[in-house]
């Protein structure tokens, strides 16, 4: 630790950390041409909602965990939090890169939710033979749950519907134009943007004040604000879960969607609060502020998120079997065939499995070279786990460029904030009347 940064606990001169942003910024330029030259329309739309909303789902992440810190008063984190608080101010970067596709859904340039735009535009939708048209996964679902007598029968019967049950199809979007509708949809996009925009800036704000002033007031006032401000996240998160990610199969629903995209963003933001905590560590940026007392208890909470999330995707899987509905296994039918199936595997155990198994130990979680990895891990499992979920929409198992491209584009001018960022702001809360106790954490168990 240079004397420079021995009290405030800024980057100063370190070569790495003072220009760590340049390389984010050049795979963001080269992922956009990558994007936008190798795309078609349709698929690009596909791309940049995965590349947004899994950026989106590290800020998420940062404002949960930065909220409930305050919320709990706890001091163990908040020599960490500082890593949280700025990956949560990226949040106005996020609304900035989300704008663009708003305005393409709005203005129809992209047409991922056509099916249930097209319904609350036009009303019905009467083809060449006088029937409504029926969601293509619906229809599959409906073929998979019919007659099953030899393949040739079962084929025919996947790719065939009835006026009938169109006309069902098409009534469970009538009665959903009221909410799931080109301008509401809109509206409430950038409802949720300025609410995570005013959360992230204002603890963001209030903390960097306290870093000058060392004014415990700050603190309370954080604490107090922090049970109406994850009331606020849970709704918002929720809603944009649905609205982003839900409505791509308009006529499906799950009430626990919201919860599982929330486990995913914590555990992402977990795994890449060690990430950095550890660069600086080793680095010695941050002194003993942070050390392998906090890390075991990141690792800890990222342990216990990773599991939270496999118990809430199986409990939707498993309500929706056991229902045996046609209707409400369509999302697990689109996500289990045309090469999915072996991505739905790698979850599972990449996922779950591997981290269960992995860092299930204290020794495991304290070793930190090992923990880097698992990390590394984590992280490219929550990617796959956010493609599963929007890319089966674009046909089936066929990583493009343009996925990739999407991807660098948006990570990478959110990471380039991000890491500016650190590079001007002490790496440490240094006002926090807390962070005593943090600097003094030690585990016993």
């Amino acid at each position: 630790m240079t004397e420079a940064n021995k009290n405030d606990y800024r980057v100063g001169d370190d070569g790495f950390w003072s220009r760590a942003w340049v390389a984010p910024l050049v795979l963001a330029i080269a992922g956009g041409l990558v994007a936008v030259l190798t795309a078609d329309a349709d698929r690009l739309g596909y791309a940049y909602l995965f590349g947004l909303f899994t950026t989106a789902t590290f800020m998420l992440g940062g404002i949960f965990l930065v909220l409930v810190q305050f919320l709990t008063a706890s001091y163990w984190g908040v020599s960490s939090r500082r890593i949280v608080e700025v990956v949560m101010s990226g949040a106005p970067v996020v609304a900035l890169l989300a704008l663009p596709f708003i305005g393409g859904v709005a203005l129809g340039k992209i047409n991922i939710y056509d099916e249930w735009q097209s319904v609350a535009a036009h009303g019905d939708h009467v083809d060449a033979h006088g029937t409504v048209e029926l969601g293509a996964s619906v229809a599959q679902a409906q073929g998979h749950a019919g007659d099953h007598d030899g393949d040739e029968a079962a084929h025919e019967e996947e790719h065939s519907h009835t006026p009938q049950e169109a006309a069902l199809h098409h009534e469970i979007l009538s009665k959903k134009t009221a909410y799931l509708n080109t301008n509401g949809w809109a509206a409430r996009g950038i409802g949720y943007l300025i609410v995570w925009c005013l959360i992230a800036l204002a603890y963001f704000g209030w903390s960097r004040r306290q870093d000058d002033d060392r004014d415990p007031r700050h603190t309370m006032r954080m604490q107090r604000l922090a049970a109406p401000g994850l009331i606020l996240f849970a709704c918002t998160l929720t809603f944009a879960a649905f609205d982003w990610l839900m409505s791509l199969e308009a006529a499906w629903f799950s009430t626990i969607f919201g919860v599982i995209i929330f486990a995913g963003s914590a555990v992402a933001i977990l795994a890449l609060t060690i990430l950095i905590g550890l660069s600086l560590y080793k680095r010695g940026l941050v002194g003993d502020a942070i050390n392998v007392e906090h890390f075991h208890d990141l690792s800890r909470l990222m342990f216990g998120f990773a599991c939270f999330w496999t118990y809430v995707h199986f409990s939707q899987w498993m309500l929706i079997w056991y229902a045996g509905i046609p209707e409400e296994a369509t999302w697990f039918h689109r996500r289990w065939e045309g090469g999915w199936q072996f991505v739905a595997y790698l979850l599972l155990f990449g996922h779950f499995v591997a981290p269960f198994i992995l860092l299930m130990s204290r020794v495991q979680k304290r070793a930190l070279p090992w923990l880097q990895v698992m990390c590394f891990w984590v992280i490219l499992m929550h990617i796959v786990d956010i493609y599963w979920f929007i890319m089966p929409q674009a046909g089936g198992f066929h990583v493009q460029l343009a996925d990739i491209g999407a991807l660098l584009f948006v990570g990478g001018t959110f990471f380039a904030y991000v890491f500016w960022q650190l590079g001007r702001v002490p790496l440490v809360p240094v006002g926090d009347p807390r962070l005593q106790r943090s600097l003094h954490l030690h585990q016993i168990y």
